[in-house]
């Protein structure tokens, strides 16, 4: 029997995932730079304050989630010069991609339209399609360093009267971008002027290396439109574990909070550790930056030294999206063939838009001696193309 007649048709029109989630199970000589998994383990002391809480017996409902951890969030994005409420504007998510799925749930009707860059993040897809709205792409373009950035001309010609909301992410995956003041204020300017709400992923906030990272929630008329999407996984290598959360102003809150996705899915007992990470884990964040920064400052010149390729300096997250158009081969194919060849797995550019085509994204989730080893690999795999 087919069950493909009982399936919603939205799942049946979604396709396929991303490629960088599918797990290949062990491979020998394998190093894994495709999925943004950090390679750190969730600190020791969140460990403990899971069982403390647990131990307390902090094991039942929290409707709303826990006040500690949300008064936590209010008082960690205030440092960004935002104030919110903690009552009003936080709603806790079970990670990013529940947030993701959460905030598309509260305002994408069946034909509305959700603005992205081009290239972006796959994982915003097959949410989107699951509501039945239609993705719109915004092609990016090259500044002088060879970073994609925002194009506004391509933005206000793709923005039409079914455009429901804008997403951005900053700092962004995969093009490595800081979003500048005149950026946000432009991409608020016509949020107002067009009745749009933005949707900011800003899950890499605590890595950034050049620039620094503005809130877009910060500029005028924007705190009733914008929901920040929050994730644990990168900050606190919490991968595994599930912590997120979404910050709007209040009515967004209440929309959010009125999708019918049943008990929150973070664990109390998370929620408490997640409110003591805020306030006592930013030495383990600060080794992680330290490291994710040395293995970006040794990277980039290592690949530039390898002819036919061209990386420019990510100013913030921890990947890397090099040029390789110089070799004339199709993105996914140059990422296949490296992977079958060399055993190194990474992510076509062409994963995140058409405008990712001649790139691939390397995420540097690996020791120093196995991203030297990539960079050999890598040399010797292209000295065959060419």
């Amino acid at each position: 029997m087919s069950v493909t007649r009982f399936a919603k048709k939205e799942l049946l029109a979604m396709g396929a995932g991303s490629a960088t989630r599918v797990s290949l199970g062990p491979i020998p000589g394998m190093i894994n730079l495709g999925a943004g998994d950090p390679d750190f383990n969730q600190p020791e002391f969140i460990d403990k304050a899971v069982y403390d809480a647990m131990k307390a017996g902090h094991t039942h409902y929290e409707f709303a989630g826990v006040p500690e951890f949300k008064q936590a969030i209010a008082d960690y994005y205030a440092k960004y010069g935002v104030k919110i409420d903690p009552n009003t504007q936080i709603c806790i998510e079970s990670g990013g991609s529940q947030a993701i799925f959460h905030s598309f749930g509260a305002i994408l009707n069946p034909g509305d339209e959700i603005l992205l860059m081009d290239p972006a993040y796959q994982g915003y897809t097959q949410p989107a399609a699951y509501f039945g709205a239609k993705i719109v792409k915004a092609p990016m373009t090259k500044d002088k360093s060879g970073l994609f950035r925002p194009n506004m001309e391509n933005i206000r010609k793709a923005v039409t009267p079914k455009t429901k909301a804008l997403l951005i992410c900053n700092p962004d995956n995969p093009c490595g971008i800081v979003y500048t003041d005149k950026e946000l204020r432009q991409l608020a300017e016509l949020a107002v002027e067009k009745d749009f709400v933005v949707l900011s992923d800003e899950i890499y906030t605590e890595f950034v290396w050049k620039n620094r990272f503005i809130p877009i929630m910060k500029y005028p008329g924007m705190e009733e439109r914008t929901m920040a999407l929050m994730s644990f996984s990168k900050t606190f290598a919490w991968t595994g574990c599930r912590a997120g959360y979404i910050i709007a102003g209040p009515e967004l809150s209440n929309v959010v909070n009125a999708v019918p996705i049943g008990i929150i899915g973070m664990p109390v007992p998370f929620q408490f550790a997640a409110a003591k990470a805020l306030r006592d884990g930013w030495d383990f964040v600060d080794s992680m930056r330290k490291e994710y920064k040395r293995r970006i400052e040794w990277m980039v010149p290592r690949l530039n030294e390898i002819e036919g390729i061209r990386c420019p300096y990510p100013e913030g997250a921890f990947y890397l999206f090099p040029d390789i158009s110089a070799f004339k081969v199709p993105a996914a194919k140059f990422c296949a063939d490296f992977f079958q060849q060399e055993k190194v797995r990474s992510a076509a550019g062409t994963q995140y838009g058409p405008t990712g085509e001649g790139h691939f994204r390397l995420a540097l989730v690996a020791s120093m001696k196995d991203l030297e080893d990539v960079c050999n690999r890598l040399e010797r795999f292209v000295k065959k193309l060419k």
